[in-house]
């Protein structure tokens, strides 16, 4: 009698534990096919953009170095000023113009370093210069105001060049 009672215990401890879950047939893995496609247009308008700039580079300036992320630029007055770190303060005045030319903006502000207060293709080119240095950077469009512009001067898919100043204070 003693075994049945085990027996019972050992059918009814195996009959209460859960059976793995299991994922329903009908559920598969989606893919966003848009989000993919759009994914793929942009980088080949990037591409496209960076081999136009190289273009242009090579030709005009070819004293020019690329950074990794994507933009040229040169130390146009180079000071032997502290280096620009992140989350420090700088006094910084810039004009931004078309790859022809045009002036489309003149400003002097103070930024944050790694607060996004300004283009990403100017924060990213502040990092490699000191206090007191000027520059000149070309920035591709998605570097700059990408697809929307800035709403008022520059227009959506418009490189840059900036010349560049930082403040020694």
């Amino acid at each position: 009698m003693k075994w049945h009672f085990l027996l019972i215990i050992g059918f009814v401890g195996f009959s209460c534990t859960k059976p793995t879950p299991q994922i329903p047939s009908n559920k598969g893995i989606n893919i966003d096919t848009v989000s993919t496609a759009l994914i793929q247009i942009n980088k080949n308008l990037a591409k496209s953009e960076d081999s136009i700039l190289n273009v242009l580079v090579n030709a005009k300036y070819p004293d020019f170095k690329k950074s990794k992320l994507g933009f040229w630029y040169k130390i146009e007055h180079k000071t032997s000023g502290k280096l620009i770190r992140e989350k420090e303060i700088c006094s910084v005045k810039y004009s931004l113009s078309t790859l022809n030319g045009n002036l489309l903006l003149n400003d002097n502000t103070n930024i944050t370093i790694g607060k996004k207060e300004i283009i990403s293709g100017i924060e990213e080119g502040l990092k490699l210069m000191n206090k007191g240095d000027n520059a000149t950077i070309i920035i591709p469009w998605y570097l700059a105001y990408g697809l929307e512009g800035n709403k008022s001067e520059i227009k959506p898919y418009t490189s840059l060049i900036a010349n560049i100043s930082v403040s020694t204070e």
